[in-house]
């Protein structure tokens, strides 16, 4: 696995804007994107925009960007940077 890049994004998600981070990672086969708060990881997307992995155990505050409309704006981040 190489580590490619990291982006910050803010959110909107709920009442105030949260600021994340995309860490964009090479797997060789495949290239994914880890979205982080605060160090708390959250969730894993494809290039393709699939939902590799949830992290269940997450805040509940957290788990406010596993809504679609919030996932739309990474996906639209991801796009924009490959």
């Amino acid at each position: 696995m190489e580590h490619l890049k990291t982006e910050p994004i803010r959110i909107k998600a709920g009442e105030e804007a949260q600021e994340y981070l995309i860490q964009e990672k090479d797997y060789g086969d495949q290239i994914v994107y880890d979205i982080y708060r605060k160090d708390r990881y959250l969730v894993t997307l494809g290039r393709d925009g699939s939902i590799l992995f949830l992290n269940f155990e997450a805040d509940p505050e957290d788990k406010e960007i596993f809504k679609l409309s919030h996932l739309n704006r990474f996906l639209e981040k991801i796009q924009a940077v490959s």
